[in-house]
């Protein structure tokens, strides 16, 4: 990938990379009236998650952006109700396969760390919220949104998503989340906390994904389960470790796209977040790309 001396021309030449990888078809159907293909509507829906736009300001960006039109190939500026009715009617599976080949893209290490992390739904203001959890005895009333995620300790690139809205253990969400991340991606290593200590979740990995499970014993007097007991013997604490990449890219995630999902119903909200994170991915790749180019930079001029 050529490397530009703007950021977000590159973010955008990566994003229409990221969508010619996932397939999607150019055109939803063929009654189409063919203005705009899907990639473009994608990469629009990327940049304006990157710099956190809403759909208004984000087609007036494109208006004094003549660059970026052309990487996209826009040849005129559609309407802000254009991307938001489009971001409506695009499937959630397929911004599930844009996630996972957005991750590809950096390199996939086969080592893949399960956590979840929270975002809120809600725009209210959280002073406000604090007073009202005081007074009300300890009921919460902000509304939020749980993600878990498997993230590759390599690249930093998140392979797949489980949301949900309810309070629920993080083991629940193992299974399912993991399942799909052994379809789309190569598991060699599972990396979690103790929350995820249960002797049916070491039997899942090891039997059905075939993958070796890292996950630290909690000791609660004698130590039961074949999985659970090999793990307390054979404990590789430097693998471990890169369970922290799972924090980190929460972390760098919020710092840059924001903690707050906007959309208001349920499915709306899977697929912003969906959005959000394959924009991260995507940026981890330009961001990849940009250091590759540095060292050769280097490389060239010292020998």
């Amino acid at each position: 990938m050529e490397i530009s001396k703007n950021g977000l021309i590159s973010f955008a030449s990566a994003c229409m990379k990221a969508c010619k990888a996932s397939r999607i078809r150019l055109f939803s159907s063929r009654f189409s009236k063919r203005t705009y293909t899907q990639r473009q509507h994608v990469t629009m829906l990327l940049i304006m998650k990157k710099l956190r736009l809403r759909y208004r300001n984000a087609t007036e960006l494109l208006e004094v952006v003549p660059d970026v039109r052309k990487v996209i190939g826009l040849d005129r500026i559609p309407h802000y109700t254009t991307l938001q009715k489009f971001f409506r009617r695009f499937g959630g599976w397929m911004l599930t396969l844009l996630l996972a080949k957005a991750a590809e893209l950096s390199g996939m290490s086969g080592t893949i760390a399960i956590d979840s992390t929270g975002f809120s739904s809600s725009s209210a203001s959280r002073h406000y919220s604090m007073i009202k959890y005081r007074y009300e005895k300890g009921v919460w009333s902000g509304s939020y949104v749980k993600a878990n995620a498997s993230v590759d300790t390599e690249s930093g690139a998140v392979v797949c998503l489980r949301m949900r809205k309810d309070h629920r253990h993080d083991s629940v969400d193992f299974r399912p989340l993991l399942s799909r991340t052994s379809k789309l991606c190569r598991v060699n290593v599972v990396v979690a906390d103790k929350g995820y200590d249960f002797e049916e979740l070491h039997r899942f990995v090891r039997d059905d994904v075939g993958a070796v499970s890292v996950i630290p014993v909690r000791k609660r007097g004698k130590v039961w389960g074949r999985y659970r007991k090999m793990m307390d013997d054979n404990f590789d604490r430097s693998v471990y470790n890169r369970r922290s990449v799972a924090e980190c890219v929460f972390s760098i995630v919020k710092r840059r796209f924001g903690d707050t999902v906007y959309s208001r119903s349920w499915k709306l909200q899977k697929k912003e977040l969906k959005l959000m994170f394959a924009a991260h991915n995507v940026q981890r790749y330009v961001m990849k790309c940009v250091i590759i180019s540095v060292e050769d930079f280097y490389r060239t001029v010292y020998t």
